[in-house]
């Protein structure tokens, strides 16, 4: 059994679902260090927003990627268009 609160789970899902479908349309190279620097930022970003909306969560998670673009000028990526708390699925945004 673990000690890892619910929304701390549930925020670590989206993050890694986030990251994970980033990653793969990002153009540039996004070193591994910065890997867990952007998941941990995503987990961050998520968290309070959880319990809020959906919408509130996609906003957070897209502000999170955004800040992250920023520090890393090199690396370009798609946004979420639409993040599922119960199941920490995201869909990006087309287009």
């Amino acid at each position: 059994m673990s000690d890892t609160p619910a929304l701390d789970i549930t925020a670590r899902r989206l993050a890694e679902g986030t990251y994970s479908a980033y990653a793969q349309q990002a153009s540039g190279s996004i070193h591994p260090q910065h890997e867990q620097t952007l998941l941990t930022r995503l987990a961050e970003a998520a968290r309070p927003a959880v319990a809020d909306s959906p919408g509130a969560t996609v906003n957070a998670l897209n502000a999170a990627l955004d800040a992250f673009e920023q520090a890393e000028p090199g690396i370009r990526g798609p946004r979420l268009a639409a993040a599922d708390v119960a199941t920490g699925e995201v869909r990006l945004a087309t287009g």
